[in-house]
């Protein structure tokens, strides 16, 4: 049936080359909470709820989840965080989300949890939204990325969590070089990249100064992983690169989705559908709602 309503439609084309900067611009006309827009397919619709990351299961990120899949006979969804090459409905993925628990008002997992739980209550598949590591490795040097700001990059962005965790007091805590070896390491493999790049702490370290043009340590600031493409650190335009990726490969995600006849719920970060407005409004037309409360947008859409 969704094959023959697929072929109802002629084929969505995502223009990849639409798809926004992330910029403080835009950063500034980002809705403080979750919110969402809807479009119009024929009798399907494109559902992206713009999430705003949390556990709380009060939080309105839940909140539009649920009213999203009460609201409409989703098919699929997309989810933030897992990759698409893992395929529908990936076994591992599932595993994990009924191993997490909720206690005291929060749900491990977050919106990701969420969303996989209620798509398996509505029988709609699961698919990941994100490249591969190595596609993202490709696509960039297609950009003219280097591979070493590429793993000099996604070993800066573990520090944030690292301070969350606890795991370091500081950005200078004796421990931080440990866990950057570590990471170094870890990241060539998960980039297929050869030892000889960025080797060691000391390399990433002289890595560092290059890139944001002063020393790793006391002096670093958690605005130094955003992906802003106009960010005042060099770490941020690799950030930008990045992101500009992930985007792109979503919107074609997505437009595979549509193009099979699937009514579809995208829960992505909040600046991802930002970024992708554009190239949506290009691809579908218009959304037939934008706002927080889905329930009431099923009845226009």
């Amino acid at each position: 049936m969704l094959a023959l309503l697929a072929g109802c439609y002629s084929p969505v084309r995502p223009d990849t080359s639409l798809v926004a900067a992330w910029t403080t611009e835009l950063r500034g006309q980002q809705p403080d909470d979750a919110f969402g827009a809807v479009y119009a397919r024929g009798q399907n619709r494109l559902v992206f709820v713009g999430a705003a990351h949390t556990e709380a299961i009060d939080s309105l990120t839940f909140k539009m989840i649920n009213e999203a899949y009460a609201s409409y006979d989703v098919d699929a969804v997309i989810i933030e965080g897992s990759r698409r090459s893992r395929g529908p409905n990936n076994d591992k993925l599932l595993q994990w989300v009924t191993s997490q628990s909720q206690r005291e008002g929060r749900q491990e997992g977050g919106e990701l949890v969420a969303s996989v739980r209620g798509a398996l209550t509505e029988g709609a598949v699961v698919w990941g939204g994100e490249p591969d590591d190595t596609q993202i490795r490709d696509a960039l040097a297609a950009r003219g990325v280097s591979s070493e700001d590429l793993l000099g990059f996604y070993t800066l962005r573990s520090v944030p969590q690292w301070l969350r965790e606890q795991r370091i007091a500081s950005p200078d805590d004796p421990e931080a070089r440990t866990l950057i070896d570590a990471e170094l390491a870890h990241n060539r493999e998960r980039l297929d990249l050869p030892p000889t790049i960025l080797p060691s702490y000391a390399t990433w370290s002289e890595w560092y100064e290059r890139t944001n043009g002063k020393p790793f340590g006391a002096t670093f600031v958690l605005e130094e992983t955003g992906p802003l493409a106009d960010g005042g650190h060099g770490s941020n335009r690799i950030a930008a690169a990045i992101s500009g990726v992930r985007d792109a490969f979503l919107l074609e995600t997505i437009a595979d989705r549509l193009n099979a006849g699937d009514t579809l719920l995208v829960v992505f970060g909040g600046s991802h559908l930002m970024i992708l407005r554009p190239a949506l409004d290009a691809m579908l037309g218009q959304p037939c709602y934008v706002g927080t409360e889905l329930s009431s947008a099923a009845g226009r859409c």
